[in-house]
């Protein structure tokens, strides 16, 4: 059994991939040390049954280095592991076209070898996370880029720490775009106005690739916002562990990757 770690700015996710994705998030505390993440990691073992010797593999995507050594030495610890931090020990099998290719956060990479083995290029991978990420694969099967916007929760909480007398609301899919109430309001205004981001920025990706892409979801609002999109796509929870499994295989069997994804279009 392999297990990817992904390591984020609000949450780590800790998925046991075999046949099937079994995930568990902890919230992303800077300040623990390596002996408690492998309280939690013993937490997750008793939860779930999972016998940690099962473990064959330890593969970690992160964005947070601060964090990354400190799981890392965890994982050391409880697993007897060395894990593998990808960008670093494990290689992309695929070709990056951004003018400083170390800049891509490692989950949007990630995301995008997923992305290229469940649809076909060009793609667009938008994960609904703390922020909010585009990233654009062409029909080359080459990452090219993307935007970057203000997440779903970091946009709500500035609304309502910078204004005292709008209530606190549950993000939800509503019905009307005119809210009959404060609450319904900001309700309508977080919902359709992600919804209309999403569905703008997609037509200028489309205009700019002359090519209609393939859209995939992901991340924590994922499940929420497709309710509204008025564009074909799909929604893929698991896409950054389906990501760490296909690139731990690349770099252990060093196939030519991009061909071999050909033969599932």
């Amino acid at each position: 059994m392999l297990l990817g770690i992904d390591i984020g700015n609000t949450n780590v996710e800790f998925g046991f991939i075999e046949k099937e994705i079994i995930s568990f998030k902890i919230s992303s505390n800077q300040n623990k040390s390596s002996d408690e993440w492998i309280f939690d990691l013993l937490s997750i073992h008793n939860f779930s049954s999972i016998n940690k010797s099962e473990i064959k593999d330890v593969v970690i995507s992160s964005v947070v280095p601060q964090l990354s050594e400190k799981i890392k030495l965890a994982c050391q610890k409880f697993y007897n592991r060395d894990p593998k931090i990808i960008g670093e020990d494990l290689e992309y099998p695929i070709k990056i076209n951004y003018e400083n290719p170390q800049e891509v956060g490692a989950d949007r990479i990630v995301n995008s070898v997923a992305a290229l083995k469940l649809v076909k290029p060009p793609i667009v991978v938008i994960d609904l996370g703390t922020a909010i990420t585009f990233d654009v694969i062409n029909e080359k099967g080459e990452y090219e880029g993307g935007a970057i916007f203000p997440g779903i929760d970091s946009s709500v909480s500035a609304l309502f720490s910078k204004t005292a007398k709008l209530p606190k609301v549950n993000i939800q899919e509503t019905i009307s775009v005119i809210g009959k109430s404060t609450q319904k309001s900001i309700q309508s205004g977080i919902f359709y106005g992600y919804v209309s981001l999403i569905e703008g920025i997609v037509k200028r990706i489309k205009n700019e690739l002359q090519k209609e892409p393939n859209i995939i979801l992901t991340g924590g609002h994922s499940e929420i916002i497709t309710k509204g999109l008025a564009i074909n796509h799909k929604v893929e929870k698991e896409l950054i562990m389906l990501g760490i499994k296909e690139i731990y295989l690349w770099n252990k069997d060093k196939i030519d990757w991009f061909k071999t994804i050909k033969y599932f279009f």
